[in-house]
């Protein structure tokens, strides 16, 4: 279990994955969103034809193309890092998780495999999400609303199936906006979210437990989840560098870190996937990205589909 461990560690304290009672790392709306939707006469809002409850109210779909994220060292932004002669952001990614050239001159990759990965195999699936973004800030009464379900094949020829309806209100080491967030910067340097990732506009942000079963067989529960609709940030080869590479497409994250929720909280928890790696051991999370057909509605910056 060294290498489960070492990835458990990884993903939970020196590197400022989403956290959650969870750490990592639709459809909730932005009930300004009339430029394309209306009104109806029974206070219902009426998005391409689906009638959709209320303010703060977004919807997002997938099918098709998918991607599967093996554990990698991640490559390190040297706009965001620094040298070793003149660290950035040690706050966000220490220095003991950093591994430099030869010289000693530029920081090379992180010292230990994460979920953020160009080690990657393409899949196909599905994915569909409801969300409300009622309550802004966190907190124990908010009154954010999820439902997402999410079914792809995994690397080896598994049938996953993801489902989520219950948020995380109260972000353990940085905001959840309550559970879902909507229309907010994550990632980079923003402090929310992992550092791994270019910093990138994202149209729905949400943190929550869920369900995976495997092959039609349910293999555990309460695991923590966390969705992001986004700005894609993989080019057309699906490889994910320093930036945002299409601001103007869409990227569907499902991420599972190895926690799950207790009773007093997050616990440690590898996500029993069943997926071996080269060293022997299952990995111990999941992080599927969705492209095929990738759809949000309820958006105001986003055009309707």
């Amino acid at each position: 279990m060294k290498y489960t461990n070492e990835l458990n560690r990884n993903l939970t304290s020196g590197i400022k994955i989403v956290g959650l009672a969870a750490m990592v790392s639709g459809i909730a709306l932005a009930g300004s969103a009339m430029a394309h939707s209306k009104k109806s006469e029974t206070g219902m809002i009426k998005e391409n034809g689906a009638m959709m409850s209320g303010a703060g109210v977004m919807s997002a779909s997938a099918n098709g193309v998918a991607l599967w994220q093996f554990p990698d060292k991640k490559k390190l932004d040297p706009v965001l890092f620094g040298t070793p002669a003149a660290p950035l952001n040690v706050d966000l990614l220490p220095l003991a998780n950093r591994e430099t050239t030869a010289d000693g001159a530029a920081y090379t990759t992180i010292k230990k495999p994460s979920m953020f990965s160009n080690n990657i195999k393409m899949t196909t699936g599905k994915f569909k999400m409801e969300v409300t973004d009622a309550t802004p800030k966190d907190s124990k009464s908010s009154k954010d609303k999820i439902s997402m379900e999410a079914s792809f094949m995994g690397p080896m020829g598994k049938k996953f199936r993801v489902t989520m309806n219950k948020v995380i209100p109260v972000g353990p080491d940085h905001p959840f906006f309550g559970g879902v967030g909507t229309n907010v910067l994550m990632h980079g340097a923003t402090g929310i979210g992992t550092p791994l990732v270019a910093r990138e506009f994202s149209y729905i942000t949400a943190w929550g437990l869920g369900d995976i079963y495997i092959d039609g067989n349910k293999v555990d529960s309460k695991r923590v989840i966390h969705i992001m609709v986004s700005e894609r940030t993989r080019d057309a080869n699906y490889k994910v560098g320093f930036g945002v590479a299409m601001p103007d497409e869409l990227e569907i994250h499902l991420a599972m870190p190895p926690m799950k929720g207790s009773p007093t909280g997050p616990v440690p928890s590898p996500v029993p996937t069943g997926v071996k790696l080269p060293n022997g051991k299952n990995q111990p999370f999941i992080h599927v990205n969705f492209y095929g057909n990738a759809k949000l509605n309820g958006n105001q910056f986003v055009a309707s589909n």
